[in-house]
Order: structure tokens, then sequence, then C-alpha cells
């Protein structure tokens, strides 16, 4: 563990066309305004709130990303705005690397908190690991490319050189 660097992986954000509906969406609301101003008896005020629920709800969605980060302490995992989680490299009881791994097969898009403690950080298809804990919580974390796999791979064997898996095992 001494002499590892601080390294983090590409932010991954949701497909361009999933933030853009994330984005507009409350804006649909204001398509109404008009008429509730224009009625003597509208109310403007829950049709405003809503929009506005709306967007406190949406944006920062449309703004998450995920990435994770490795240091002496462990690996962080992190899903802004909404969770950062350290995995100290102590309670790292296994790790499974996949070449290509679709959200739609394992817990779903996004951020995915399950029971047993199962989370998963996935944004899109792509190459992903996960790590099992020992107090047996399981985490996924879909990356941006095999690069990214292949350095959180070596530094995962580098810090903690028990946990490597043969490559017939990452089929």
């Amino acid at each position: 563990m001494a002499g590892s660097s601080t390294w983090a992986t590409s932010k991954i954000h949701l497909h361009l066309w999933l933030r853009a509906i994330a984005f507009t969406t409350p804006w649909v609301g204001v398509l109404y305004l008009p008429g509730e101003l224009a009625d003597p008896e509208g109310a403007p005020s829950p049709l405003l709130a809503v929009i506005a629920f709306m967007a406190i709800c949406m944006w920062p969605l449309a703004l998450a990303a995920h990435w994770v980060e490795g240091g002496d302490d462990g690996l962080r995992l992190v899903y802004w705005p909404v969770l950062s989680r350290t995995i100290p490299l102590t309670r790292i009881a296994s790790v499974e690397y996949w070449p290509s791994a679709a959200p739609w097969k394992s817990p779903g898009i996004g951020l995915r908190l399950a029971s047993g403690g199962v989370l998963a950080l996935a944004n899109r298809t792509g190459p992903s690991f996960g790590i099992r804990t020992t107090d047996g919580r399981s985490h996924s974390v879909v990356l941006a490319d095999d690069e990214e796999l292949a350095h959180v791979r070596a530094w995962i064997s580098r810090v903690r050189p028990e946990l490597d898996v043969s490559a017939e095992e990452c089929q």
C-alpha cells in the first residue's frame, strides 16, 4: 500500500439524450403558466411549486456522473452529487473484472442500491469491475474503456496482489 499514488477514472455521465430530457422536462409546466395567469380564478402557485420541485429533483440527475478514485486509503466510488463511498483496501475480499457489462442485465442504469449491500454505478454499457467486501457487500462500476479497466486491475494487483485473478477468470 505504501507508495501508491492517487488516481481517478473518467467521469461518466448519462447519455446526452437522457440529460436533455432531465433538463427540459421541468419547463413543460411553464407552457401552462400563461393560462393560469390569464384565468381570473387561476392559481399559478401550485404549478410553480411543481415546476420548482421537478427542477430540484431532475437537474442534479442530469448533471450526475460517476467515477472511481484510488489512493492510500482505498477505493472511493463516487456518484456525484448523491453518493461517495470509500472501501478500505483491507476490506476488499475479492475482485472480478468484466470486459463488457450492460446495466439492463444487472441492477439497471444509474445508481443502484439494492438489498444485501449491493451498490452499482452503471450509466451505460462498458467494461466493468466488481468488488466484494469482507462484510459481504457487493459493488460494481462500469468504466469508460478497456484502458481504464486495465489501470484499475493493475492498481488493485499492485496494492493487493493476492486478489489478482487470471485472464481466464475474467471472461
